[in-house]
């Protein structure tokens, strides 16, 4: 979310300009196993900042093609070809949302919301297409592989898989209104046709939340991702992405956030994965590289105090998981990675600071991590 930094930031002397690049400076380093740093496979991810519509927020959520991104910006569905933004035709009713996800083939899928009732419809759209296609049943759409397949949310709450514009299949668990709570959603699809979501279960008298996977081939229930919380632990598992190789990146939630992976066969409890000491222990990973070589994400650091860091958005880099912080608008502003490509753009958002009684901005940003791929 995308909060005030403090009155006593420093203020920008000049105005961000479209299309902005801001140089990186020293090479991107992460920390090694002895605190020392050392270089990693992200040379100089300097973030470039992207047109917006009017408003005080936009962001990048999906990366396409080469020179193709998507989001939303102004409260509504936007894509970009290169630094140029362009509004995805929205049907009547004044409509806001988010294009959440973009395939090798041009394919988006996104949420759309009805402000006067706050419900959601998901949708797809192509460029050059002169309006969205709605989902039938559809209240999200999370993802989308490269065979056209959507993932996502249906009017019962819980995962569906789309394609065609029809419902191909729907996604179950086991006991969905017994073990298992009856809501539950699919976040991620892989090009194999691995599905991820979550939901919760009931375990020791209490509801936590669970990873869940659906492998592909013939319709089962799915598998819970481990752990599984023992009683009184109180804490969630939640998952966000899945690779094309079937790594899994999402986070254990407990009073914050710590950013884990799973690796098939999902038999084992996640591995924990580094977050800067310098920005807190809190930290979420949002997207995978369809490769598994790059993982988007952010450290809030929302305990920082007066010019200290703010937020940051951090890209984790190869099999091991080196983490680097991606350099902001500004040192006083705050940024979130939520999307990452194979050919080393990672997509999201920086803020940049206007005058202490003006909105804070964000700015729809893509960082390009030179040596990622």
């Amino acid at each position: 979310m995308l909060r005030r930094t403090r009155a006593a930031r420093v203020l920008v002397a000049g105005l961000l300009t479209t299309g902005l690049t801001v140089a990186a400076g020293p090479a991107a380093t992460a920390a090694s196993s002895d605190g020392r740093a050392r270089a990693v496979g992200c040379a100089s991810p300097a973030p470039r900042a992207l047109d917006r519509l009017p408003g005080s927020f936009a962001v990048v959520r999906a990366l396409g093609r080469p020179g193709i991104a998507a989001g939303a910006s102004g409260g509504v569905p936007v894509y970009w070809t290169g630094t140029e933004v362009h509004r995805v035709p929205l049907p009547p009713g004044n409509l806001a949302g988010e294009v959440t996800a973009i395939n090798r083939h041009g394919l988006m899928v996104g949420t759309l919301r009805h402000p006067s009732t706050n419900a959601t419809t998901a949708f797809s759209f192509r460029i050059g297409a002169t309006k969205v296609r709605l989902l039938p049943g559809g209240i999200a759409a999370n993802d989308v592989n490269d065979s056209g397949v959507i993932a996502g949310v249906g009017s019962g709450h819980t995962g569906v898989l789309w394609k065609n514009n029809r419902v191909h299949r729907n996604l179950t668990v086991d006991g969905s209104g017994g073990a298992y709570g009856a809501a539950f959603t699919a976040v991620g699809i892989n090009n194999a046709g691995t599905v991820v979501g979550g939901g919760s279960r009931y375990i020791g008298g209490e509801w936590v939340g669970v990873g869940l996977i659906w492998k592909a081939g013939p319709p089962g229930h799915a598998r819970t991702l481990l752990p599984e919380a023992a009683p009184g632990e109180g804490y969630s598992a939640v998952a966000a992405d899945i690779s094309r190789t079937g790594r899994v990146v999402g986070h254990r939630l407990f009073t914050w956030g710590s950013p884990v992976r799973w690796d098939r066969p999902y038999t084992q409890p996640p591995t924990d994965v580094a977050v800067p000491t310098e920005l807190g222990a809190e930290g979420y990973s949002t997207a995978i590289s369809p490769n598994g070589r790059l993982t988007a994400g952010y450290a809030p650091n929302r305990w920082a105090e007066p010019g200290e860091e703010s937020g940051a958005a951090l890209v984790w880099t190869g099999i091991g998981g080196s983490v680097i912080t991606l350099p902001r608008l500004h040192p006083l502003g705050t940024a979130e990675a939520h999307a990452a490509a194979d050919d080393g753009r990672i997509g999201g958002y920086a803020t940049g600071l206007p005058a202490p009684e003006e909105p804070e901005t964000a700015y729809p940003v893509i960082w390009r991590c030179g040596g990622a791929t």
